[in-house]
């Protein structure tokens, strides 16, 4: 079990990092943008649709990593002021209602990246991309986000009901 959370754990961080390396291309591209619309007078029809893919993936990939992290949103005013124990329930209970939202998010995107894998979809721009590797990025988020939360939930009940734990 300790191995398999690992996996899951490393794998997820991988996704945090790819997430963050996709900043820092998307960071360029933008600038790039800008740059030759504004300084060249030249405006690069490509750096929008390119800039879009890119903030797909960074977002998609990093979800998993935030939720291993703790990183993602809540009412802090409300949570910092409940009893420890109470937050870990309220952790619990977060856990499958993740996992029902990725289970969605894996069927129907992987459906629609296979379409347009097999039907070669493209984009209706200039630059007629293949829209599979776009497309792919939502299955591989949703199995992300999946292994973070199967890791956080196994974590939390073994916290909740080990003896030793303190809460």
């Amino acid at each position: 079990m300790k191995k398999m959370l690992s996996i899951f754990d490393a794998l997820v961080t991988a996704g945090g990092y790819a997430a963050a390396f996709s900043g820092f291309v998307l960071t360029g591209v933008v600038v790039f943008g800008v740059f030759t619309r504004y300084v060249l007078h030249t405006p690069s029809d490509w750096t929008m649709e390119i800039s879009q893919y890119i903030f797909c993936a960074m977002s998609l990939f990093g979800t998993g990593y935030a939720l291993k992290e703790g990183a993602h949103v809540r009412i802090d005013l409300v949570w910092e002021r409940m009893p420890p124990r109470v937050r870990e329930y309220l952790d619990l209970v977060q856990y499958p209602i993740i996992v029902c939202i990725c289970l969605i998010l894996i069927w129907m995107g992987g459906e629609e990246f296979w379409s347009a894998l097999t039907q070669n979809k493209r984009s209706e721009t200039v630059l007629s991309l293949p829209l599979w590797p776009v497309w792919s990025t939502r299955p591989i988020g949703g199995l992300l986000l999946l292994m973070a939360a199967l890791s956080g939930l196994i974590k939390q009940l073994f916290n909740l009901f080990n003896p030793d734990h303190k809460g």
